[in-house]
């Protein structure tokens, strides 16, 4: 591989380090909805589906808006290096918390507290180191980075639902003789979370000096040392923003909507859907009941599949005559392709013929075919958004727009977990029906509009 294709290796700590964070964050949220409805006498709160919903879209919405204070706090005061080791080692401290609190309402606010102030530098601050180990100029290695980057995360969110589901429904729970689970053993999987959460800290701590060197090292909006590997000035943070910037920022804040009814439509998997396989799935395959947490990783296995195929798909489309689709045009496909998922979920429920009381299970086959659905709309809509908010951003404000874009993730889980809580009142039917429509219309809406946001991205001013 020639220097100019091969990526740095300040790109390996960032993938162990997302793929490992990515591992501990999927163990949790798999169960977190079981755990939170789960009886008291079976290890869990014994809520109902939706106070739990409400508790989870609260949380999850205010750990994705403290990316916007963590994204200035990095930027002006930290830099990335030690906001990625303090935010290890908080949300270390966080599953700790969690692990051993009382189980009461009360005491998982403690742990989810903290686990809040860690996110708020992290997840905005790795995605936008992805971004700063390349030259801003530098669109196709970029975009192969945050590839790989997202086949790094969802490497981590395969693995850890899969042992989650070992750890609560078999290795720590409580079994009687017929098989059937009395209690769960859920705390473990925080106790599990909080050490790998611990060496991650460590790992970046001791690997960033030779990995990454000054990359991420000092506040972008002080005046530092220059970057060897860049050979520019530092800049400081009181320039102006060109208008190219500001059109840029105005296409960002647009797509922003967009994105936004995507995530609250794909966090049922966190909720409704959880609570759906748990109750209406036949999930027995060849004797085996599959845990619930195990058809989470079905995502991530796929994610990782399918990541290379539609990346060479984009890159063929490019040699070809016509071009590579645009970002408008792929994030519209994605809400497509998603509005599709919860259609085949629909029919699935509909096999039931009304009966919900879990005597009649739909085939696990629905779930599947809406989680390869909502997989490729998922691939047409993250890493490319992801990628995109890194190169319209000015570079002063790297880790503030990577903020903005985890932002979306705020007001997507609150109306995510209004949404999963209507299911007990309205039905999954309706609810289903009522997200596969709303993104009916605006995956049409984003297509008409496609080309004014293109022309005011202005990517190709980067080739100049």
């Amino acid at each position: 591989m020639s220097e100019k294709t091969k990526h740095p290796i300040g790109l390996w700590l960032v993938n162990i380090s997302i793929a490992l964070q990515s591992y501990c964050g999927y163990a949790f949220s798999s169960v977190f909805i079981l755990f939170l409805t789960a009886d008291v006498s079976a290890n869990g709160l014994g809520l109902s589906v939706a106070k739990a919903s409400a508790i989870i879209g609260l949380y999850t919405g205010v750990n994705y808006m403290g990316s916007i204070i963590g994204g200035w706090i990095t930027d002006n005061y930290l830099g990335i290096q030690k906001s990625l080791i303090l935010g290890s080692f908080l949300t270390a401290a966080g599953y700790l918390t969690l692990f051993f609190v009382n189980p009461s309402v009360a005491g998982i606010w403690t742990g989810l507290c903290v686990l809040i102030v860690a996110g708020m530098f992290f997840k905005g601050q790795i995605s936008n180191l992805v971004g700063s180990l390349y030259h801003q100029d530098d669109l196709t290695r970029k975009d192969a980075a945050y590839a790989l980057f997202y086949m790094a995360i969802n490497i981590g969110s395969f693995f850890g639902p899969i042992f989650s589901g070992l750890i609560a429904d078999k290795w720590f729970a409580e079994v009687s003789a017929s098989g059937e689970i009395l209690s769960y053993g859920y705390r473990y999987i925080f106790l599990m979370s909080a050490i790998v959460m611990v060496i991650v800290g460590l790992f970046i701590a001791f690997m960033s000096p030779k990995w990454l060197g000054e990359v991420g090292k000092y506040p972008a909006n002080r005046m530092n040392k220059a970057s060897k590997s860049e050979g520019k000035k530092a800049k400081s943070e009181h320039q102006p923003l060109t208008k190219i910037e500001k059109n840029r920022i105005v296409a960002m804040g647009v797509l922003f909507v967009f994105v936004v009814l995507f995530w609250a439509a794909w966090f049922q998997t966190q909720t409704s859907f959880s609570i759906l396989m748990n109750d209406l799935v036949n999930r027995n395959v060849g004797g085996f009941i599959v845990p619930v947490p195990w058809l989470v990783s079905f995502n991530a296995i796929l994610c990782v599949t399918l990541s290379p195929v539609l990346a060479n798909l984009w890159l063929k489309l490019e040699r070809d005559g016509k071009g590579d689709l645009s970002i408008p045009t792929k994030m519209a496909l994605g809400m497509l392709l998603t509005a599709s998922a919860f259609v085949v979920l629909i029919i699935g429920l509909n096999t039931l013929g009304g009966v919900l009381d879990g005597s009649a299970k739909m085939s696990i086959l629905f779930v599947l075919i809406a989680y390869l659905l909502l997989t490729v709309g998922e691939l047409c809509i993250s890493p490319i958004g992801m990628a995109m908010f890194n190169k319209l951003a000015p570079v002063r404000y790297g880790s503030l727009a990577m903020g903005a874009w985890y932002l979306s993730n705020f007001f997507a889980n609150l109306i995510s977990g209004k949404l999963a809580g209507l299911t007990e009142s309205m039905g999954y039917g309706e609810v289903f029906a009522t997200i596969s429509g709303v993104l009916l219309v605006f995956a049409v809406l984003l297509f008409i509009l496609r080309k004014k946001l293109v022309g005011l991205m202005a990517l190709d001013e980067f080739k100049k």
